[in-house]
């Protein structure tokens, strides 16, 4: 799952054209998912191998997926196919949390951490380079991999449909997606990048110049603030000691910097640059027209407003990302849990932040690089999400839940990852 997610859309669109059967290939993933989670389940229960922890999981993921079904009761007149998806797409998050877990208690003995962790840097890595080969190739290269709106991926995006301001999505399915999905990886590079050294400490720097580098040609604002929170977190929590001598010793390059950039920021605020990268304003709207950040706030409070007036929901699938499927338009919040609290009400809202809480408490025991570069990658997924679907990206729901899974069933101290 996590070698294969990042690369899904991309298979699912380019081989569909050799074989057929395009809804197949992109629901494949889902369908495999299901079967694990049942023979996981299962083996767990076989061989006793199952903890309080772990059946807990299991039956918050059990309401929460009955909660989805009592709600497409009570609104059974919605689009069937978009419930359908709803439910897939919503309930995949602790589906992949129960799959890490029954991972590590069914092979604890062949689990390596520093395995799997260099499992999710050669496959960002690979992500990476074809990013940095799609800002540079011709824009138009993936419509010949079977990449079009007709077939349910846009081969390119840019900046208000300018040309002149490309945005690059790797083989994820948008820009969006690439920059949050990239979080993980580069605060696992941050926080190894003092624990190696010689060549291996150049190899790892190269890399997180490289995975920054293309967070910020995806042109996605929501990614480049959570990158800034997940960075600011990693330092201080891991170089809290040695951030402290430094500011102590350098105190005043450090503030005078911090006025030069308040100051550049300011006066170049009307500039070009910051109009049409930051704020993502176009010169050509009309003053009727909304640009981006305020579409953002419109969408969201529409979104507040449906939840509170129907405090149980309005079934699955008819916010978020798959909620476009209906043919009578569907309800775009731009914020996941406000996507939550309109699609299953309040209380399924609630439990899924309560399943949030539970396992970021579990990861911040830890108090190892594992556990601190999940929670840092936890906040950074936050903020994604107060701004975007972004747990409706399979690549990036993959690897967070999954590895956070994982973490929770590896007990703390044992198996540490090694330098290499």
């Amino acid at each position: 799952m996590l070698a294969y997610m990042p690369f899904h859309i991309f298979l699912a669109q380019s081989v569909s054209l050799a074989t057929g059967g395009l809804e197949a290939w992109k629901i494949g993933k889902d369908v495999v998912l299901a079967l694990l989670l049942v023979f996981t389940i299962c083996l767990v229960y076989m061989q006793r191998k199952g903890t309080r922890a772990f059946w807990y999981v299991v039956a918050a993921a059990g309401v929460y997926a009955v909660i989805h079904l009592i709600v497409w009761a009570l609104n059974s007149d919605i689009y069937q196919r978009s419930a359908i998806l709803g439910i897939i797409y919503n309930n995949r998050l602790p589906g992949f949390a129960i799959l890490g877990y029954g991972a590590y208690l069914l092979t604890p003995v062949k689990f390596v951490f520093s395995s799997v962790m260099k499992i999710v840097i050669a496959v960002s890595t690979l992500v990476v380079v074809l990013g940095l080969l799609q800002y540079v190739l011709p824009k138009d290269i993936l419509t010949h991999l079977g990449y079009s709106l007709e077939r349910g991926a846009r081969p390119a995006f840019f900046i208000d449909d300018n040309p002149a301001f490309p945005r690059i999505m790797a083989t994820l399915r948008e820009p969006n997606a690439l920059g949050a999905y990239l979080l993980v990886p580069i605060a696992l590079l941050t926080a190894y990048i003092t624990r190696v050294a010689g060549k291996k400490r150049l190899l790892v720097a190269g890399l997180l110049v490289l995975h920054v580098l293309v967070v910020f040609l995806t042109q996605s604002r929501s990614a480049w603030i959570a990158l800034v929170v997940v960075l600011g977190l990693i330092v201080l929590w891991r170089y809290a000691a040695i951030i402290q001598r430094l500011l102590r010793q350098w105190w005043p390059v450090v503030v005078g910097l911090s006025l030069l950039v308040i100051v550049a920021g300011w006066t170049q605020r009307n500039s070009t640059f910051v109009q049409q990268y930051i704020v993502h304003s176009n010169p050509e709207e009309t003053a009727n027209d909304l640009d981006s950040n305020d579409l953002h706030w419109k969408l969201a409070k529409e979104g507040l407003e449906g939840a509170a007036a129907q405090p149980l929901g309005h079934g699955p699938g008819t916010a978020g990302l798959v909620s476009i499927q209906n043919p009578d338009g569907g309800k775009l919040t731009e914020n996941y849990y406000i996507q939550l609290a309109y699609e299953i009400g309040w209380l399924g809202l609630a439990l899924f932040i309560a399943l949030n809480v539970w396992l970021y408490r579990r990861l911040w025991r830890r108090h190892d690089v594992l556990g601190q570069v999940l929670c840092v990658a936890f906040w950074g997924y936050v903020v994604t999400n107060m701004l975007l679907h972004t747990w409706g990206n399979e690549a990036v729901a993959a690897q967070w839940w999954l590895l956070a899974g994982l973490a929770v069933a590896l007990p703390a101290g044992i198996q540490k990852p090694t330098d290499d």
